[in-house]
């Protein structure tokens, strides 16, 4: 068994990932979405039984609030009896200083947890931070159950970048890296940005004319994005990564394993579906049936129809675009003449509210 639950995580991620046989299932959860998103993570906790209530791994693929803001909530809950194998999160003890964003706060109260708490921290790295190697073999870590993560981001440049954002953010919220004030800051408020949809077809020939501008933020910069793989089924997790970096790992996976494409069970889009972090380049590197769209359109209007268009036009025919919202940002791609034209499937959930459940 191999199976990803997109969790309701608002505009974020929340991946529930269980694998192993039925009787011995291991589990590792990929970021917590927004604070919002705790009471559906708590909840799914609270119904497994007190002895199973562990997580192989709890990754925090980078400080932006709609990855870290539920991972604070659930490690604050001392009452849930939690317990992790190893929690992997780049803090600003990780950061090399530049040679030559948003989340700092929240990366300041993770830290604060996972020191005080005296939590698994990196250990699978010897606490140091988790990045690519300027060269050699790409990192790759087997957790117990067979499961094993490969690292495709971030690099160190990543990593450098988020140094000094992450610092600047810290004055202006009062508090300096590492001080215990930082668990009684609220991370900066963003305001929405939504765009609503005009209720026509997506015109795909038009989109795909859009000239591609890569994303530009330092926190989905130092992503950690991986490359899941489990009895013989593979899964491409991005976190936000970049494509660039993306693209680079795969070279070096190919130098290792062999020619492209990579074969995928399925892909989670990187960065919600933002029209800056999926290139057509990227997708003629995979061989993949199913892209996995988090997020309910609520911040940022993603995914972005440049995104959506892309992968159908690029990700290879006949391919399921799985989406953990049924909102007006996603409606528009279950269209049956758009997808019998374009060749591909449109997933949503049975129920609204429930997520999306994938199984590998």
């Amino acid at each position: 068994m191999f199976v990803i639950d997109m969790l309701p995580a608002e505009h974020g991620d929340c991946l529930w990932i269980e694998y192993g046989v039925a009787s011995a299932l291991h589990r590792i959860l990929i970021d917590g979405g927004t604070p919002g998103t705790f009471r559906t993570l708590r909840e799914r906790i609270a119904a497994l039984p007190p002895a199973h209530r562990r997580f192989e791994l709890l990754v925090v693929s980078h400080i932006d609030a709609d990855h870290i803001g539920g991972v604070i909530e659930l490690l604050e809950d001392t009452t849930l009896g939690v317990s992790f194998g190893d929690i992997w999160f780049n803090g600003f003890r990780h950061l090399p200083a530049p040679e030559g964003t948003r989340g700092a706060a929240q990366g300041e109260r993770l830290t604060d947890l996972l020191r005080s708490r005296h939590l698994p921290w990196n250990l699978a790295f010897h606490g140091d931070a988790i990045m690519l190697p300027a060269d050699g073999p790409l990192p790759r870590v087997t957790l117990d159950g067979g499961l094993t993560l490969t690292v495709l981001s971030p690099q160190r440049a990543g990593l450098e970048r988020l140094h000094d954002a992450w610092e600047k953010e810290c004055r202006e919220a009062g508090i300096a890296p590492g001080s215990s004030r930082a668990r009684d800051v609220a991370p900066p408020k963003r305001e929405a940005r939504k765009r609503p949809r005009a209720g026509v077809r997506p015109d795909l020939e038009k989109l795909l004319d859009v000239p591609f501008a890569q994303d530009g933020s330092e926190a989905n910069g130092s992503s950690i994005a991986l490359l899941a793989e489990h009895d013989g089924k593979r899964c491409l997790l991005t976190g936000d990564a970049y494509p660039g970096v993306l693209m680079e790992s795969f070279e070096r996976l190919f130098a290792e394993r062999g020619p492209s494409p990579l074969r995928l069970d399925a892909m989670k889009v990187s960065h919600h579906g933002s029209r800056g972090n999926t290139t057509w380049p990227l997708l003629y590197r995979v061989e993949c049936g199913r892209y996995l769209f988090s997020t309910d359109g609520s911040m940022f209007g993603h995914p972005d129809d440049e995104c959506v268009s892309r992968v159908i036009a690029h990700g290879g025919p006949g391919a399921t675009l799985c989406f953990n919202y049924r909102c007006e940002r996603t409606e528009a791609w279950a269209d049956p003449a758009l997808a019998r034209a374009k060749e591909y499937t449109a997933m949503y959930p049975s129920t609204e509210g429930a997520g999306l459940r994938v199984e590998l």
